[in-house]
């Protein structure tokens, strides 16, 4: 029971940065003009979100290597699979959003 409400805090918190991110663009856009500053900004946040899913797939061929490797087996269900993709999923625009906040700051 507690585990499935973490699991529903944690979508609803990243289905949340989710939608606000499109926004929180629009809102610089508007507010920068689109200007070369916000456009460095985008793209070093991009960076950041690109560095995530090249670690992410690193650490599943790590996975897969090591159940190959020692032959280990067991069982997950579909439904834990698929809330880790979403996880995995929405993590990247939370991601993105906050190095873009950070970069907005910084730059």
């Amino acid at each position: 029971m507690i585990y499935q409400f973490v699991m529903l805090v944690v979508l609803v918190v990243l289905g949340i940065c989710t939608i606000a991110l499109p926004c929180f663009q629009a809102v610089k856009v508007k507010e920068y003009r689109n200007d070369e500053r916000w456009q460095l900004v985008q793209n070093k946040a991009n960076h950041v979100a690109m560095h995530y899913y090249s670690a992410l797939g690193f650490a599943i061929c790590i996975g897969i290597i090591i159940t190959t490797i020692f032959d280990i087996q067991f069982s997950i269900g579909l439904d834990r699979v698929l809330q880790y993709s979403l996880i995995a999923i929405f993590l990247r625009n939370a991601i993105e959003l906050f190095s873009l906040r950070h970069f907005d700051k910084v730059l």
